[in-house]
């Protein structure tokens, strides 16, 4: 993995922290890859730090199989995602477009079931996005042979990405364990719906299943209305986002210790995670805070509401500076002096009243004559946009954050780029998801994965 970014004092350092007993027992284990892999990261810092040159297959341009070159920050990384659906495919998705090395192992003749979903031409567009920058090629994990060519392939990774139920790739002579064996500096990233212990462990779960038992709907939609899930399962991008900055912790440690390690994720906990407010308010107060339509119960005002010309618009007043200058453009000093909306607290217990004065104004006055309104105030506001507006909206082409990729099945896809914009290591959209197996030779013959016999 290239450490740029880094200080050169941290970069230099990094290949030499392990103790010398601990290098001998590495080197002297079979299938270890940890000098190899330090021998990478010399060859991927800037050459004044160690006077290395990177690989001309790693240069800017340059890709032994005619695609373009791997770019960004984590050029060097090896990754093995032999998961499927959203969560764990995710974090590889993430970490390829960073320029990490990504193979992807699918189920033989089927594929990796996103490739079915999401589409109502019968397409695959969820995994034109979700499968970008990743090779694929097609194993049965059960079968003993490609259990072997699995074995191997970990050999070389530095990560592997997982999201069956736990005990699967124990079942299948996958376990950590068995990983490990293969390659100490290995880190193996385990997601699934409940973790890796607990009573719960062996139950099959989706990222809403996950939105549920965290109670993260509980506290979306309407009090008189059932608890309401977003349009994707946000779940699973939870706990994906979760999972790529575990990945790049574990292996930042290892750069000190030499050594993986395996993370357990689940989907629920990651979910949770985001519960903070809700969490230590019962705690402490025993309050169970529930549903509030598009409003919440801890700051006022905040909502979305109709606009003249039928479009809605959302208003955000968090701070008592910013609420106060909206109320004064609402009605002037006397609104923002009453006493039912002086501070927060106020505004909280009178809520109804004040969204019904908001609701008023809103109605009044066309989406963009509010937008001009609020912003020449330094408020904060947005008309909510579906697709189609995203894709006219002039910010986002002046950023590029919805980028044409050429496609050899579509012709062209538009997606959204990739995030964040690192300015001296940006990452790149290389390819959308190819067909199931695309790169199987290509894998099988790449030196970097050790040249691996995949039948």
């Amino acid at each position: 993995m290239a450490l740029y970014g880094l200080p050169r004092w941290v970069r230099t350092r990094t290949v030499r922290v392990v103790t010398s007993a601990k290098r001998a027992t590495l080197r002297g284990r079979p299938g270890t890859n940890m000098e190899l892999h330090r021998q990478r990261i010399r060859a991927a810092v800037a050459p004044d730090s160690e006077g290395v040159s990177m690989p001309a297959s790693e240069q800017p341009g340059h890709e032994p199989d005619g695609r373009p070159a791997a770019a960004g920050p984590l050029v060097g990384l090896r990754v093995l995602d032999i998961g499927q659906l959203l969560a764990g495919p995710m974090v590889g998705t993430m970490l390829a477009d960073w320029g990490a090395d990504v193979v992807k192992v699918e189920q033989r003749g089927v594929g990796d079931p996103i490739r079915k979903l999401g589409s109502h031409s019968g397409a695959p567009l969820w995994w034109k996005a979700n499968g970008r920058n990743k090779r694929s090629i097609a194993l049965s994990l059960g079968d003993p042979a490609d259990r072997d060519a699995v074995l191997a392939l970990a050999r070389s990774a530095d990560v592997v990405l997982e999201n069956f139920t736990p005990g699967t790739l124990e079942k299948w002579g996958l376990g950590y364990r068995e990983l490990s064996a293969a390659n100490p500096g290995l880190v193996l990233l385990r997601v699934s719906g409940y973790g890796q212990t607990g009573p719960y462990r062996g139950k099959r779960s989706f990222g809403r299943s996950a939105q549920s038992f965290s109670g993260f709907s509980s506290v979306n939609g309407f009090p008189d209305r059932p608890p309401v899930h977003p349009g994707l399962p946000v779940g699973d991008y939870f706990a994906a986002l979760t999972g790529v900055g575990a990945v790049l912790a574990a292996y930042i440690e290892r750069q000190r210790s030499g050594l993986g390690q395996e993370i357990d994720l689940s989907l629920y906990e990651a979910t949770f995670r985001i519960m903070e407010l809700i969490a230590v308010t019962y705690d402490q107060e025993g309050t169970v805070l529930g549903r509030e339509g598009t409003s919440n119960t801890y700051v006022a005002p905040v909502g979305t509401w109709r606009t003249a010309d039928n479009k809605w618009f959302s208003l955000t007043a968090s701070t008592q500076p910013v609420a106060r200058r909206l109320l004064e453009v609402i009605g002037g000093p006397e609104l923002a002096d009453d006493p039912r909306f002086v501070d927060n607290g106020s505004r909280v217990a009178h809520r109804e009243e004040l969204d019904q004065i908001l609701e008023k104004w809103v109605a009044g006055r066309t989406a963009q004559e509010l937008t001009a309104v609020v912003d020449a105030a330094g408020l904060v506001s947005c008309v909510e946009l579906d697709m189609s507006d995203i894709f006219q909206d002039p910010h986002y082409e002046a950023r590029g954050t919805i980028q044409t990729v050429a496609d050899p099945d579509l012709g062209q896809i538009r997606m959204s780029t990739v995030v964040p914009r690192f300015t001296r290591t940006p990452g790149a959209i290389r390819w959308a998801g190819e067909t199931l197996d695309a790169s199987r030779r290509d894998v099988s013959e790449d030196p970097d994965w050790g040249r691996v016999e995949l039948g």
